[in-house]
């Protein structure tokens, strides 16, 4: 026994913390997701698995194990969308170098104020604030523009005249990116049940990148901030603006600060 403790070398240490570390952060990572239902699943189908092979069930065997013999293909087409989610997560890790230079002060004001005269006018709007994950796959979709942030722009983009009113706007630092930009819009899950289109679009996006999404709906006039798959209402310029400094200055969630 303490022949074989002695036997442990340090890499065989860091080895078995290395891949602890990993289980551990992808349970964190699912946790909450359907991906938790889908792991259950082929669990079970595994364990019915085992079952057959004990009792001798020839065809459910031979049906199960070549779906399981084909595991790895299995997990990437299942999980192709945590697998994004995850990928782009590692992406963020900067080892040399910061964070991107987030919006002045100033512009974010414009913009808690902005979204909230958009609010009392019942201008539907999609905003989509860049962070450390680019979004040049929906900018070349849009159209670009590359102008100065402004509420007067915001307020003609999304004016029911325009016609690229329906589309959302993507925030670059200081300069609006593009506009008119037509978002994917998820499947219905549990998270987006009772969601509207605008909404669902902004937590398919929240939840595929880092991006800070903040919606102004056309119904009811409320303002939604969407990031990291997390919802919360603005009820004021102010607590917008406080939300979107937390933000976008690096910290994760849309809680209060204690």
């Amino acid at each position: 026994m303490i022949d074989g403790l002695l036997s442990i070398r340090a890499v065989d240490v860091l080895d078995i913390l290395l891949v602890s570390f990993i289980f551990y952060w992808v349970l964190l990572f699912i946790r909450g997701t359907r991906a938790v239902q889908m792991l259950f699943g082929l669990l079970v189908l595994m364990i019915l698995y085992v079952v057959s092979r004990k009792f001798g069930m020839v065809t459910f065997q031979w049906l199960v194990g070549n779906f399981l013999g084909n595991l790895l293909v299995v997990l990437v087409v299942v999980f192709q969308s945590e697998i994004r989610r995850a990928l782009a997560k590692i992406g963020q890790w900067r080892i040399l170098g910061g964070r991107h230079p987030a919006p002045a002060k100033e512009v974010i004001e414009e913009l808690a104020r902005c979204a909230f005269l958009l609010a009392r006018s019942r201008t539907g709007a999609i905003l989509l604030l860049v962070r450390e994950i680019g979004l040049e796959e929906f900018i070349e979709h849009g159209k670009k523009l590359d102008a100065h942030f402004s509420h007067e722009l915001i307020e003609a983009i999304f004016s029911s005249s325009s016609p690229i009113h329906d589309g959302a706007v993507v925030l670059r630092e200081n300069r609006i990116a593009a506009a008119g930009i037509i978002l994917p819009i998820p499947p219905e899950s549990k998270e987006t049940q009772g969601m509207g289109t605008r909404h669902r679009a902004a937590f398919g996006v929240a939840s595929e990148t880092d991006a800070v999404c903040v919606v102004v709906s056309e119904e009811t006039g409320n303002v939604t901030v969407f990031s990291n798959r997390e919802v919360r209402r603005a009820n004021t310029p102010e607590d917008l603006r406080d939300m979107l400094r937390r933000l976008l200055g690096g910290e994760e969630g849309l809680d209060e600060p204690r």
